[in-house]
């Protein structure tokens, strides 16, 4: 061999070893991509996670319904059970929570849009003495378009398992929860009403 293919042996060697690595990370890159976007899409109403909807979540093993009782619009006693029939779309709320301020007025729009079809539920968890600021912060959020639901103990909230607020979980109408999500969203946001619709369409009354 001579000292002109000396030269050249290593700088060849090194043009392969070249080739194979940017070969190799082609490949690696490809493979990323493609198990990127082969992932199976979101099934169920985590599909709605999305927009104003991003922090929707679906339980594996969500807890049942709390069955506590708590003050109706007129001062009656009721409870969530008792509602069972409709598709609730419960809000558990404080006249201290400001991000349950913001939200307010879409959950007013999407009862609004739904009509007879759903029913949400805005539950104040404030103090007993804070009931008449409560049911008109709500009136001037909503123009009275939601019922004032007043739960002094608290223990519908705490047996939702989730230590915020606001707090909306949505049931079906044998009381089993479809979906929640935890901190503010907008309600009239086409991804909340695509999710509504869902559920509605998912299920009619009997």
């Amino acid at each position: 061999m001579n000292a002109h293919s000396l030269e050249q042996a290593p700088r060849s060697w090194a043009l392969k070893a070249a080739g194979w690595l940017a070969l190799l990370g082609a490949g690696a890159f490809l493979y990323v991509v493609f198990t990127a976007t082969s992932k199976p899409p979101a099934q169920g109403y985590e599909r709605f996670a999305e927009g104003g909807m991003e922090r929707l979540e679906v339980l594996d093993e969500p807890p049942p319904q709390p069955p506590h009782p708590f003050t109706g619009p007129n001062g009656e006693t009721t409870s969530l059970p008792a509602m069972r029939g409709d598709i609730l779309v419960v809000n558990y709320w404080a006249t201290f929570c400001a991000p349950c301020r913001v939200e307010m007025p879409t959950l007013a729009a999407l009862q609004e849009r739904f009509g007879d079809q759903v029913k949400v539920t805005a539950i104040s968890i404030d103090e007993g003495t804070e009931a008449d600021e409560a049911r008109a912060m709500l009136e001037e959020l909503t123009g009275g378009r939601l019922a004032f639901y007043h739960d002094i103990s608290r223990w519908t909230h705490l047996d939702s398992r989730s230590g915020w607020l606001p707090l909306t979980i949505i049931y079906d109408r044998d009381g089993v929860e479809l979906a929640r999500l935890a901190g503010d969203a907008d309600w009239s946001s086409p991804e909340a009403e695509r999710l509504i619709q869902a559920v509605v369409s998912d299920h009619p009354p009997v």
